[in-house]
């Protein structure tokens, strides 16, 4: 029959319709039972006609619990009236893959569980009742909550203007595969990005695989990413995949993608093009599929104009730009950062720190933050060793924080700035101009974010 599974599940059949006899119903039996997932039939009134022995271990409940009640009874689940795998594959005739649906077992645990079902037909092509099979993926659903509570999006703090326009930008990545390039200073965040990228994407449930191409000599480097076969070289004693293959349906996420050299940009640009790469020593292709997110803290557009990097590279690294401000552009987020490690280093360090002195906040709000959010918690970490009551004073500060000058400005100075701002002005008009008024493109040009090119714009009073 056309568009109608080969099989009949001619034993299913009898036992749905209760015409199965002794033999018959110990052969089925045998084949349920030695499957490692969880099986049953349905008839169609929604009854359950088989439970097999997995189904008891998974769910707590014996087959003569289930058999003849209705498997809504059973599985109690949030999407048994509107959503249900089965009724999904009854409606639309074919098998349906993959669902995953939170229960409660016996116990009244809640347990999570990825489902698959199919119709059953009789000889005569007639459905006449489903099938699902149903296994328990509890650990790596807590294993992916704990994940995105480490990484998710609300780690990423602050209110801040630039903070919003990240947040729009990554609210409109959610649930794609799209390239991402992420730029940034040191210590603003972009593993955090990319990571909370993964765990919100399609990709959740494959690997995530790290690597900084800054820490690594060109030769170190290109055997990491793609591997070698042995013998390719001294001391190749045995094959070695590369990050390529250990992220393959996964995110791979190169940090300081900038600093690789031109040899590995022509590679990685063949990765790009052709879902393809060879391990060093070897001539067969070896085909991958990955997302690639990658970062930076330096200016890649300027490192294209200056020929350091490939533009064609360039191009496909940032389909989709996030760049993440430094945090002394967003002042405001500091408070907010600090409450964030507070309550992280008491649950780390089993303290009860309340927050800091007034003093505190206002050295922290005037220091310039050269190394961003990381700086930040470090120095935050650090007043937690040293703290001794339930507030953060000048003396738990690390030493070049707390003894940094304050910022003066003198009327030389002032004079001086009013005319470099002048200057950045006109260039910043010039070069919106330039680039027919396209902010993005005119940052990029500039070597600034589009956050701090809006900002820049309002203070200016620069409008087309």
């Amino acid at each position: 029959m056309p568009g109608k599974p080969a099989a009949r599940y001619t034993a299913f059949e009898h036992a749905i319709r209760g015409e199965i006899n002794m033999e018959n119903n110990q052969f089925c039996e045998a084949i349920l039972n030695s499957i490692s997932e969880g099986v049953m039939t349905l008839d169609r009134d929604w009854r359950i006609a088989s439970w097999n022995r997995a189904a008891e271990h998974i769910t707590g409940f014996h087959r003569e619990e289930v058999l003849g009640k209705e498997c809504m009874t059973i599985f109690r689940a949030a999407l048994c009236r509107e959503h249900c795998p089965v009724d999904k594959a009854l409606s639309c005739g074919h098998p349906y893959h993959d669902v995953e649906i939170a229960i409660h077992n016996k116990r009244n645990e809640l347990i999570h569980l990825m489902v698959n079902a199919a119709p059953l037909y009789d000889s005569n092509g007639q459905i006449i009742g489903g099938l699902e099979t149903f296994r328990d993926v509890s650990q790596n659903y807590w294993m992916r909550e704990e994940l995105k509570a480490q990484y998710g999006y609300a780690n990423i703090v602050g209110r801040s203007e630039p903070m919003k326009i990240v947040y729009d930008i990554l609210e409109s990545l959610l649930g794609t595969d799209t390239t991402v390039l992420i730029q940034g200073e040191s210590g603003t965040g972009k593993e955090l990005i990319a990571r909370a990228l993964h765990f919100y994407g399609p990709r959740k449930d494959r690997p995530f695989v790290a690597i900084n191409c800054s820490a690594l000599p060109e030769g170190v480097l290109e055997t990491e990413l793609f591997g070698h076969v042995k013998g390719a070289f001294t001391g190749a004693i045995r094959n070695h995949a590369g990050k390529f293959e250990l992220a393959n349906g996964g995110t791979l996420f190169l940090d300081e993608i900038g600093e690789i050299s031109p040899a590995i940009q022509v590679k990685l640009l063949r990765v790009l093009e052709e879902r393809e790469f060879q391990r060093i020593g070897d001539n067969r292709n070896i085909k991958v599929d990955v997302r690639l997110i990658t970062a930076t803290n330096k200016d890649l557009y300027r490192k294209v104009l200056d020929s350091s990097f490939r533009d064609d590279l360039y191009y496909r690294l940032s389909v989709f730009p996030v760049n993440l401000p430094p945090l002394r552009e967003r002042k405001e987020d500091i408070r907010l950062l600090i409450g964030y490690f507070i309550r992280k280093f008491n649950k780390q360090m089993g303290k009860s720190i309340q927050g800091i002195a007034d003093q505190v906040l206002e050295i922290l709000e005037a220091y310039p933050w050269p190394g961003n959010v990381r700086e930040l918690a470090n120095a935050i970490e650090h007043s937690f060793v040293h703290c001794k009551g339930v507030l953060i004073h000048h003396s738990d500060l690390p030493q070049n924080i707390a003894s940094a000058p304050p910022v003066t400005v003198s009327r030389g100075a002032q004079r001086a700035q009013g005319k470099l701002d002048l200057v950045e002005r006109e260039l910043i008009v010039k070069e919106l101009e330039r680039a027919h008024w396209k902010k993005a493109l005119a940052a990029r040009r500039l070597g600034m974010s589009r956050a701090t090119l809006w900002r820049k714009m309002d203070k200016y009073g620069i409008a087309k």
